[in-house]
């Protein structure tokens, strides 16, 4: 694993309220190469932030802080992303329910669909990814947490 900072400022860091520990989504924005059309798209989920500013600690009374720099912990090829999507657009960090380790399928936002146009943008199949798999059923997961404890129930989603 690995530390890497990003910039950041108060909108960038969720309004001050990112924290060591705290786990976020991060986000790119960006200018499509071929169709010129404004872009979001998930970059990274479920990060671990290890600094906010110098601090190793989050506050004692949780008081949100504006801070320059944020310090990732990400394993080396999602160091790499990071690095390439800051110099691509804009970044923003999502922050994370704590409970949450889900992970959304990747898709992307285009400026369109802000209107109420076109569905989302399907991601392009990465080079070298080999023949199409089969769709897997839909099914919806819930998640009960009571104190300690955690049970997860899936049911197929109905036609």
């Amino acid at each position: 694993m690995r530390g890497i900072s990003v910039r950041s400022n108060e909108v960038v860091g969720v309004a001050g309220f990112l924290y060591p520990g705290s786990h976020v989504d991060v986000l790119v924005s960006y200018r499509e190469t071929v169709s010129q059309q404004l872009v979001t798209q998930i970059v990274l989920q479920d990060v671990e932030v290890l600094t906010a500013g110098q601090r190793l600690e989050p506050d004692p009374q949780g008081k949100p802080e504006t801070v320059t720099v944020v310090t990732l912990l990400l394993a080396p090829q999602d160091s790499a992303r990071l690095a390439l999507a800051t110099q691509l657009g804009t970044i923003q960090f999502v922050l994370r329910n704590g409970a949450d380790n889900t992970k959304a399928p990747p898709f992307s936002v285009a400026m369109i669909q802000l209107a109420g146009g076109e569905t989302p943008l399907k991601p392009q199949p990465r080079a070298g990814t080999g023949t199409a798999k089969a769709k897997p059923k839909d099914f919806y997961e819930v998640e009960t947490i009571s104190g300690d404890k955690r049970s997860t129930e899936k049911f197929e989603a109905p036609k």
